[in-house]
């Protein structure tokens, strides 16, 4: 008699299998449609948006986001191309740069924020009031695989 195979619906590959499969379909919804109307991708709009809230340094982004520095250059000079960031020298270390949203960056921002929100509506709608349970338990799982993400170089 063959072995059985592994059973689907055990967690924990119930709950990875799930988080997969919402991911692939939520973020190519996302991808595309950020594509299409900003000629954004998915890894830009979010570097734009974490620099939203207030200037950074390239490396606190990449740690903040868990990249690589050489993938947030490759996003960072995609956006200055855009005009929608700028660098200025740190004050106290010249070699250092802050990284500040232009207005048309925050434009960009805006725009491309709303049209996230329209590609992910079927999916908030449908959660409902389990939104805030499911949000608040994914941010517990990313302090649990990123512990201290402002402790990266």
């Amino acid at each position: 008699m063959q072995p059985s195979g592994p059973d689907l619906n055990a967690q924990p590959l119930r709950f990875l299998s799930a988080y997969w499969t919402v991911w692939q379909g939520l973020g190519s919804r996302l991808q595309q449609a950020l594509q299409h109307e900003h000629d954004l991708d998915l890894r830009t709009f979010i570097v734009l948006s974490h620099l939203q809230e207030a200037p950074v340094n390239p490396s606190q982004l990449a740690g903040t986001l868990d990249l690589p520095r050489y993938e947030i250059a490759r996003v960072l000079r995609c956006l200055e191309e855009r005009q929608a960031l700028t660098r200025a020298p740190q004050a106290s270390d010249a070699r250092r740069h802050t990284l500040h949203v232009t207005a048309s960056g925050a434009a960009l921002w805006r725009a491309a924020l709303h049209t996230a929100e329209q590609s992910a509506a079927p999916a908030v709608t449908a959660l409902g009031p389990d939104l805030d349970a499911l949000t608040v338990a994914l941010e517990r799982l990313t302090r649990l695989t990123h512990p201290h993400p402002e402790a990266t170089p």
